[in-house]
């Protein structure tokens, strides 16, 4: 799911905040007999409460102003908000709860509640904020969300509503500014109505099933900052229009079929999150990316771009997030990217063909924490300022070319989760890699590693996969490894390991995968 702004935030304190204010006595006995009888039948309709936060709090031998979840107005003293959000309850929605006409607020996230929503909440005419996210509501988005002329806030995200958008719904919506209907089962295509939404901020519509392309009238929503497409089935051209977004701050239109006309963003220079992956996007990566200055995190992999990176990418300094990869891309990684990128955690440059070695550069990004360049044609050697990388979580060079031996200063990297070099061209002695305790994955497979087994190997606990294979190790398996209580996969074929098959591996009892084949071993498991 999208990142939600903060505006999102303050656009909920505005809808309620007026109405934060401490109720004073007052002469006049006031009847709060409808909105008590709508939440008892609310509360008939919830089937599991586990935190028996209803069963314990909703009593009627007490005020429907002081129930959890429950906010009452000052001036009336009627139901104005229920927020029953992330509580655990499994249910369905009564039809009385139309009876709530004071309601301008209604949060029912993260729940289990099903079934469909009853017409009844069409009632509801001062409804400002409605928010059903990640529950199992189903059938189709009902038309009459148009009852709510307020309506400033909509998500109905993480359920199963199947169908088209009504197309007819938004054009009495005019205050509508956020509409997230992310992560459903919805077809069709984005109704044109939507694109009228002229106040609208915030649009989700990822992770469902929409087709045809995107309309060139998304470029009317100029108040927009944050717009996420991704996961469904739009085609076409990325229309230039969406070049007059100039608010956005949030573009994610990956996991569809668009190919583009690059000037289209020259002029998003707000810009922070640009994800364009795994679609058909082709050509040159385009110099144009060097004017989005403000860019956080950029990903362009699994398209169809050719030729090499361009060195322009090295303006946009607030990167923490670069992902280019599987893509054809080719020749140097330019050297001089990284020495602007400072603020660098997270590379993704796999599966390209630059067929040079590691920039030294790179290891002045003091601040990666992930660096993925498997598959990249990359020679030369490893050099020892890997260290230099203190904050490292996960390192992975497997198919490369990379010669030499894995230097000590790796070592330093004591934050290290996963390491895999695995298909290279390493020689010499395994690294004792004793300080390395949180790895999970160790994948040296494949290479020409040649010495013992360090029996160090035993302090890295928190290891599921061991994959020493194809490689020349000689000597015993050391009986240590049976401290690897965590370790799933254990891979050590291919060496030239002699001695009996210990007992170790009776401890291993988490083991789902176990290849000791060809090697010098004796004995019987």
């Amino acid at each position: 799911m999208g990142n939600v702004p903060r505006f999102i935030l303050a656009l909920t304190m505005a809808v309620l905040l007026p109405y934060f204010v401490v109720s004073v006595s007052t002469k006049t006995k006031i009847d709060t007999s409808i909105d008590q009888s709508a939440l008892q039948a609310l509360k008939a309709h919830v089937v599991s409460d586990p935190q028996k936060i209803l069963k314990t709090n909703w009593s009627i031998t007490t005020s429907v102003c002081n129930w959890v979840g429950v906010t009452c107005g000052s001036r009336h003293q009627r139901v104005i908000a229920v927020n029953l959000s992330n509580m655990l309850l499994t249910g369905t929605l009564p039809p009385q709860i139309g009876n709530l006409s004071f309601l301008t607020s209604l949060n029912l996230m993260n729940n289990s509640f099903h079934g469909s929503l009853p017409i009844q909440l069409a009632n509801l005419h001062r409804l400002k904020f409605i928010e059903l996210g990640e529950n199992y509501f189903y059938e189709e988005i009902p038309s009459w969300f148009d009852s709510f002329p307020k309506l400033q806030y909509l998500s109905l995200s993480a359920n199963k509503f199947t169908g088209q958008i009504p197309s007819d719904m938004f054009e009495r919506l005019p205050k509508l500014q956020s509409l997230n209907l992310g992560m459903n089962n919805l077809s069709g295509k984005i109704p044109i109505d939507l694109l009228k939404c002229k106040e609208l901020q915030f649009l989700n519509l990822e992770s469902n099933r929409l087709e045809g392309i995107l309309p060139k009238e998304i470029g009317n929503l100029t108040m927009l900052r944050s717009l996420h497409l991704d996961n469904n089935r739009i085609e076409g051209e990325i229309p230039h229009q969406i070049g007059n977004l100039l608010n956005l701050e949030q573009l994610t239109i990956s996991g569809n079929m668009l190919i583009w006309r690059p000037p289209a963003m020259d002029n998003l220079t707000r810009l922070r999150i640009l994800d364009l992956s795994r679609n058909d996007l082709t050509g040159a990566i385009p110099f144009q990316f060097q004017n989005l200055l403000n860019l956080e995190q950029l990903n362009i992999s699994f398209n169809l771009f050719r030729e090499f990176i361009p060195s322009t990418i090295g303006n946009l300094t607030r990167l923490t997030i670069l992902s280019i990869s599987a893509n054809y891309l080719s020749g140097e990684i330019p050297s001089d990217i990284f020495e602007r990128l400072s603020k660098l955690q997270d590379l993704d440059l796999s599966s390209s063909w630059f067929r040079t070695s590691i920039p030294m550069s790179l290891f002045k990004c003091k601040e990666l924490q992930i660096i993925n360049l498997a598959g990249c044609a990359l020679g030369g050697i490893l050099p020892k300022e890997i260290g230099n990388l203190t904050m490292l979580r996960s390192l992975d060079l497997s198919s490369n070319d990379i010669e030499g031996v894995i230097p000590h200063q790796i070592e330093y990297l004591l934050h290290l989760e996963q390491l895999s070099i695995s298909s290279n061209g390493l020689k010499g002695l395994l690294p004792s890699i004793t300080n390395l305790t949180r790895l999970r994955i160790l994948d040296l497979s494949y290479n020409f590693l040649t010495g013992v087994i360090p029996h160090q190997i035993g302090n890295l606990t928190h290891l599921r996969i061991l994959d020493l294979s194809h490689n020349s190790l000689t000597g015993v398996i050391p009986h240590q490894i049976r401290n690897l209580l965590d370790l799933e996969q254990l891979s050590i074929y291919s060496n030239r390991l002699n001695g009996p098959i210990s007992s170790f591996i009776s401890n291993l009892t988490r083991l789902t995968f176990l290849q000791l084949s060809n090697n010098s071993l004796t004995g019987i498991i």
